[in-house]
């Protein structure tokens, strides 16, 4: 063949040109500036608002400084109430207690009808001059808490509120506020009911105290004037039992068996209120005639046949003939 050119040596020749050509135009060739993209501005910031911070606590208050509280004052507790009932005293003086226990007492004295921690009330015995030695009940005195210190006294003749007169004729009228009222007239019931008083000429006080109970403490003191020298006064009493109660009038507890008269005298003593600030009348009234025995001390069966003797012999119980019965003897009394 020699070097004759083929024509498919002619198209063969490029393709083995060809990577000098690529080699030569990416060496040569300047490369297009591509466009740069700007930078990017920095991110923008947005202020975040920040909370102011909380105001300080406030500085803890002072202790209290401690204030004294006075004391309460007590509240007095109420009034302890017991039963209802009524005792009465007429005579010379003859008496039917709370408990219904029939009961003589015969000798002068002062002497406590009811004696509790809020009341008190006292009979006056003594003799006239148409009860042979006997004492009867002159007057009937009323203190004690319940009146606040103050003292009513009622006789036959006369009454007073601390010494002052009061209640000087029917129909009259007294009253202190919170205390009590008193009323003097012809009204109400006879307290003797033997048939021995003329029921035509009663006068009679009415009293009322104030004692905190529903019904309150009431006094009905009967006065006798209508034989001059013969002046006595009957009384009748409706009340509460009070704790610790007692006297002639007896310690209303629901038994009437001690209420005997020298039962009650063993507990509340023999010689009457004593003188000073219980004593309620103006002077202690002497309880026996000297050198004589206190016919208080006589047993009631001894006194009852006494009673009874004597009356016989002598047309009435003269006190005498009732002292020598019952201490020297019946052959000595008659």
């Amino acid at each position: 063949y020699g070097c004759r050119l083929r024509p498919c040596c002619l198209l063969l020749l490029p393709l083995l040109l060809l990577p000098f050509l690529l080699n030569y135009f990416l060496n040569n060739s300047t490369p297009t500036p591509m466009p740069t993209a700007p930078p990017a501005p920095p991110p923008m910031r947005i202020p975040v608002p920040i909370p102011a911070p909380p105001p300080p606590a406030p500085p803890p208050p002072p202790p209290p400084v401690p204030v004294p509280v006075p004391a309460a004052a007590p509240v007095p507790a109420p009034p302890a109430f017991g039963a209802f009932g009524t005792c009465i005293g007429w005579g010379d003086p003859h008496l039917r207690t709370f408990d219904g226990k029939r009961a003589d007492y015969y000798s002068s004295g002062d002497y406590y009808l009811v004696k509790s921690g809020s009341i008190s009330i006292q009979g006056q015995y003594l003799p006239t001059k148409f009860t042979n030695g006997l004492a009867v009940t002159k007057m009937v005195a009323i203190g004690g808490p319940v009146l606040k210190g103050n003292k009513l006294i009622i006789g036959p003749l006369a009454a007073t509120w601390n010494g002052a007169p009061i209640l000087g004729q029917l129909g009259s009228h007294f009253s202190q506020p919170g205390l009590l009222t008193a009323n003097y007239d012809t009204s109400g019931a006879l307290i003797d009911t033997t048939g021995g008083v003329d029921a035509s000429k009663k006068k009679i006080v009415h009293v009322k105290i104030t004692d905190g109970s529903p019904e309150g403490l009431s006094i009905q003191v009967n006065r006798w004037t209508a034989s001059p020298g013969n002046e006595y006064v009957n009384w009748k009493i409706d009340m509460h039992a009070r704790p610790d109660q007692d006297g002639h009038c007896g310690n209303f507890n629901g038994n009437a068996a001690d209420d005997d008269r020298l039962a009650v005298r063993q507990r509340v003593g023999t010689q009457g209120v004593p003188a000073g600030p219980e004593m309620l009348f103006s002077q202690k009234t002497p309880v026996t005639v000297a050198n004589r025995p206190d016919i208080n001390n006589c047993p009631q069966a001894t006194m009852d046949a006494a009673k009874a003797d004597c009356a016989a012999k002598y047309g009435s119980a003269r006190m005498s003939c009732l002292t020598d019965y019952c201490f020297a003897g019946k052959e000595v009394a008659l």
